[in-house]
């Protein structure tokens, strides 16, 4: 494995390549002291230099880490702070690393290490199915190790007929940026389960290297788009609405964003969250104009996706399903801002419930054949687009 180094030198135009939302697991969290964690993901742009940003938005308090390192294709750079080993970010807060000069391919798979020396609590159970996988190690720095020693994680319950792969997120680990010759359009995905299940990574995969786009994932699974989760239940997010700034804005090279939010302001009220919730079919597209005026007075553009079919699934009636259509009406309107998952969805003989052939068993949460789906759904609607930033 060849080692490189960080550089320093003056800032270039940073681009997303990878990202994810952070939901607040402290409820989950356990204590650890002195392990590794091991990253691997799959980039979506390529550049000449890295970098990684660490998050400790909802630490009590400050995040220690110690040595850090990121590889790509058997190349292991070590990254820094302010050109030291190291960092601690405070509660609240997040910290990037040093620009590192290591060569990122558009698609290539990424490990980046990362030592935590000090107690650190956070959820034991991240290891995922997907392209994204977070393993933790025995006790003491593996950062860069050729063979990790990992502890092996309890499997993922789901049931025995789920047609679904599980995308868990690793803790700590919020963008990865890198920046090169090429410029390209940062896509953000702001969304639920649905989005965090990994349609916008396979959008990505479904884009030409050198396509100019970089797709990134923002969704939080129980995320609703008018009202944060409520204290039950902390982890399903802080609202699309709330979290925009942040999760958005904050992206490095944005250009526009994809909303898929709505489900779980319909679904959760009556069963997670308090009835009075529900919104009206007019609150609900208040709040969609809402981030689609953000989005505009920020300068990037604003692409809404129709609520998909959910008959058949926990807590459906007709109340909600007259809600969805209203809204899913209004959404249309915005023409080629549309996007429509639903249409994408749907079993064209009964429209309000998911094609057998998408449905992960739940009703609800497409499967993974429901998932391709929404992802060339999404290229399909993008394509016709000028998406390179001036």
């Amino acid at each position: 494995m060849t080692t490189t180094t960080t550089s320093t030198s003056s800032s270039p135009a940073w681009e997303a390549t990878w990202a994810q939302a952070l939901p607040d697991v402290r409820a989950d969290a356990e204590p650890f002291t002195d392990v590794t964690l091991r990253s691997q993901l799959r980039a979506g742009i390529g550049g000449q230099r890295v970098r990684v940003e660490f998050s400790n938005r909802y630490g009590d308090q400050p995040l220690v880490i110690g040595r850090v390192a990121v590889t790509s294709e058997g190349r292991s750079a070590a990254a820094l702070f302010d050109s030291g080993v190291g960092c601690s970010v405070p509660a609240g807060e997040s910290v990037w690393t040093d620009p590192v000069d290591l060569p990122v391919k558009g698609h290539a798979m990424l490990t980046i290490d990362f030592h935590l020396p000090e107690q650190t609590r956070f959820p034991r159970l991240f290891a995922s199915v997907s392209d994204f996988t977070c393993q933790m190690s025995e006790p003491g720095d593996h950062v860069g190790a050729d063979r990790f020693p990992a502890v092996a994680a309890p499997p993922f319950p789901m049931p025995d007929d789920a047609d679904i792969s599980v995308h868990e997120s690793g803790p700590f680990l919020h963008t990865v940026d890198v920046t090169g010759t090429a410029r390209h359009a940062v896509v953000v995905c702001l969304g639920d389960s649905i989005t965090a299940m990994g349609w916008p990574e396979a959008a990505a995969a479904l884009l030409p290297v050198g396509s100019g786009v970089s797709i990134v994932n923002r969704g939080i699974p129980g995320n609703r788009l008018r009202l944060d989760a409520g204290a039950p239940y902390r982890s399903n997010g802080r609202s699309g609405l709330h979290r925009f700034a942040e999760d958005v804005l904050l992206t490095s090279g944005v250009a526009q964003v994809i909303v898929a939010l709505g489900t779980n302001d319909l679904g959760l009220p009556g069963e997670f969250e308090p009835l009075n919730e529900l919104p009206t079919a007019d609150e609900l597209t208040a709040a969609y104009q809402k981030v689609l005026d953000q989005a505009s007075s920020a300068g990037i553009a604003a692409s809404i996706a129709t609520i998909g079919p959910r008959q058949g699934s926990d807590n459906h009636d007709t109340e909600r399903e007259l809600i969805r259509s209203t809204v899913n009406d209004w959404i249309r309107t915005l023409g080629p801002r549309c996007i429509d998952f639903d249409q994408a969805l749907r079993d064209p003989a009964s429209p309000l419930a998911l094609d057998a052939r998408y449905d992960s068993g739940d009703h609800l949460h497409p499967s993974d054949a429901g998932q391709m789906q929404l992802a060339a759904t999404a290229v399909s609607a993008l394509k016709d687009l000028h998406h390179r930033r001036p």
